[in-house]
C-alpha cells in the first residue's frame, strides 16, 4: 500500500514540479529528518494542494515503513523514493538511475471549440512572435510570486507578472482564454492558481533560440553557413561570394568588433537576430553603402533551423573577422587561386589532378602521404608557399595520409545557401529518394547553349556534356546533390548572382 502512495505523489509532483522536501523541513527545525506523524500527512496534504486522499490502512502502512519507535517518520528517505533521487553518486558512478519522465502538458484546459480555434491560430501564434521578437522567456517573469517552485501563481500574480507587451497585445477576452486554459484549483479549494509553467512551454518551448540560451552550434543550431562535412569526415571550406569578401575586407581594414553591436538587440545571447535587425547593424557599422546587397548579406547566414529563419550573426562575425594569418583564411585563399586556376582548364584539370595523386597511392586506399603532397601537385604546375603548406597539413592531414579526393573537391568548390537552394530547385527532377542524380536523365535534359562555357565559347556542346559528367563525377560511379552543388560552385566562382541564375534557370531543360 505504501508503494501505491508514493507512485500518486510522484505523478503529482513530476506533472507539477514540487518540491516535496521543503514542505516537510517547516516542521524540522534541527534538521534531523524526522517529523511527527500528524506533522507528515499535514506536510504531504499541503505540498500536494489537498488532492491526495489515503485511507487509514495506506496511512498505517506508511507509517510502518517510515516511522520509528519514538511515533515521528523520517520523511527523508519518503522524498527519495517519490522523487527517485540517488545520492552520493560519486561512490558509485555506474549505478543506473531515474529517467525524467516529467510530463510536459498537464494543465492546458480544453475550451469551447470557437475559442480552441482562436486561440491555436491567432492568439498563441501572436503571443510567440512576440516573445521572439522581445527575447522574453515568460517563466522568469513569474519566478519571483512562486515560493513552492512548483509552476503555478495565484490569478491576481498571473496579471501582475503577464509581460507588458502582452498585455499591450491582448485585449480582455484574450487574457479571460489565457487564464481559462491554464487555470487549476489552489491548495484551498476556493479559489484558482494559473499553471506559468503550461504558459511557458507553450510560448518559449517553441522557438529554438528561446530555449537555447548560448546558442551554440553543439546544441544543434547550425550555423547557415559552413558547409557540411564531406565523405571523408573533413570539414567543407566554404567558399567566400565577392560581396563576403568585400565586407570582411572593410571589418578587417577598421578593426570592427561586430558582437557588442549585435548583441544590444539578443537580450538572450542567443546568437540570432531578425533579418531586419541585421540590416540595421550594418548600417549603423557604416556599411549602408552596400544597398539592397544587405539583404543578401542576411539570406546567405540564415539558418534554416530557426523557426522564423533568422540571421546567425556570430557565424557571421567569426567569418568576417577571421584574422588573414588564421588556417580558415589561408586555406579560402589557396584554394581560391587554385580554382581560378581550374576553372580555365576546365573538369579535364580536376581529374588530372586525381591521376596525378593515384600514382602516388601507394596502397590504394584513396590517401597519399603527407611528404608526398607537394610532389603530387607539382605534376599539374601547383606549388605551395610555407604557410599555405602547414594549413593544408593542419585540415587535411590524418595519422600522417591525405585523403586526395577530399582535396579535389574543395579544389572545386561549394555554393552558399542561396545558390544551392537554387541548383536544387531546378534540377529536383532528376534526385532519387536517396540523394543522388540520375545522371543519364541530367545528360539528356542539360542545355548546353547555356553553360557558362559554352557561352563564352571556349568550349563546344560535346566539349560541354563531358565536362559536365566528369565535374560532377570525378571518376566515381554514382553523383550526389552535393556533387551537382558543387560543380555549379566550380563553374560559378566568378559570376555575378543574375548571371549565375540566368545560367542554372536556362540550362535545364523541363
Amino acid at each position: 500500500m505504501a508503494e501505491r502512495v508514493e507512485s500518486k505523489v510522484h505523478k503529482y509532483i513530476t506533472e507539477n514540479r514540487v518540491r516535496l522536501e521543503a514542505f516537510f523541513v517547516v516542521y524540522d527545525r534541527l534538521r534531523h529528518r524526522h517529523v511527527t506523524r500528524s506533522q507528515f500527512f499535514r506536510a504531504l496534504n499541503v505540498a500536494l494542494n489537498n488532492t491526495l486522499l489515503v485511507s487509514r490502512e495506506e496511512e498505517e502502512a506508511m507509517f510502518e515503513k517510515y516511522g520509528r519507535s519514538d511515533g515521528t517518520m523520517n520523511y527523508r528517505v519518503f522524498c527519495d523514493n517519490c522523487t527517485k533521487i540517488e545520492r552520493n553518486l560519486e561512490r558509485t558512478p555506474l549505478k543506473e538511475v531515474w529517467g525524467d519522465d516529467v510530463i510536459l502538458d498537464t494543465r492546458r484546459n480544453p475550451l469551447s471549440p470557437q475559442n480552441e480555434k482562436y486561440f491555436m491560430k491567432h492568439l498563441l501564434p501572436n503571443l510567440q512572435h512576440i516573445a521572439r521578437e522581445q527575447g522574453l522567456v515568460v517563466k522568469n517573469q513569474f519566478i519571483d510570486f512562486d515560493f513552492n517552485h512548483n509552476g503555478c501563481v495565484t490569478k491576481g500574480q498571473f496579471l501582475r507578472g503577464l509581460p507588458d507587451k502582452f498585455q499591450v497585445a491582448c485585449s480582455q477576452r484574450d487574457i479571460a482564454l489565457l487564464v481559462e486554459r491554464y487555470c487549476l484549483p489552489d491548495a484551498y479549494g476556493t479559489g484558482i492558481d494559473i499553471s506559468y509553467h503550461s504558459l511557458h512551454l507553450d510560448i518559449s518551448g517553441e522557438d529554438p533560440a528561446l530555449t537555447l540560451p548560448d546558442g551554440k552550434m553543439e546544441d544543434g543550431i547550425p550555423d547557415g553557413r559552413t558547409p557540411p562535412k564531406g565523405k571523408d569526415g573533413i570539414q567543407r571550406i566554404p567558399v567566400l561570394s565577392d560581396l563576403e569578401r568585400r565586407v570582411r575586407q572593410v571589418s578587417r581594414d577598421r578593426r570592427f568588433q561586430m558582437v557588442p553591436f549585435f548583441e544590444d538587440f539578443d537580450k538572450l545571447r542567443t546568437g540570432f537576430c531578425a533579418p531586419q535587425v541585421f540590416t540595421r547593424v550594418m548600417c549603423t557599422l557604416g556599411l549602408d553603402g552596400l544597398g539592397a546587397e544587405l539583404e543578401v548579406l542576411a539570406a546567405i547566414y540564415q539558418t534554416e533551423e530557426h523557426k522564423d529563419r533568422w540571421v546567425n550573426y556570430r557565424a557571421f562575425c567569426n567569418e568576417m573577422q577571421t584574422p588573414p594569418d588564421s588556417i580558415r583564411s589561408v586555406l579560402q585563399d589557396c584554394f581560391d587561386r587554385l580554382r581560378r586556376e581550374f576553372t580555365s582548364r576546365g573538369s579535364v584539370g580536376l581529374l588530372g589532378l586525381l591521376h596525378s595523386f593515384r600514382d602516388y597511392d601507394r596502397v590504394g586506399q584513396g590517401t597519399v602521404h603527407v611528404g608526398d603532397l607537394e610532389d603530387a601537385v607539382a605534376g599539374c604546375g601547383l606549388h605551395f608557399s610555407p604557410a599555405e603548406m602547414d594549413a593544408l597539413l593542419s585540415h587535411f592531414a590524418r595519422s600522417g595520409y591525405i585523403p586526395y579526393v577530399a582535396f579535389v573537391r574543395e579544389v572545386r568548390g561549394n555554393l552558399h545557401r542561396l545558390r544551392r537552394n537554387k541548383v536544387i530547385a531546378v534540377f529536383q527532377d532528376v534526385f532519387t529518394a536517396v540523394g543522388t542524380v540520375r545522371m543519364e536523365e541530367l545528360l539528356q535534359r542539360f542545355d548546353t547553349r547555356y553553360h557558362p562555357k559554352a557561352l563564352d565559347g571556349s568550349m563546344s556542346e560535346d566539349q560541354v556534356i563531358r565536362d559536365v559528367e566528369d565535374g560532377i563525377l570525378l571518376g566515381e560511379r554514382e553523383a550526389t546533390v552535393d556533387d551537382l552543388c558543387d560543380y555549379w560552385g566550380f563553374l560559378s566562382w566568378k559570376l555575378a548572382d543574375d548571371q549565375f541564375r540566368y545560367c542554372v534557370e536556362n540550362s535545364f531543360r523541363s
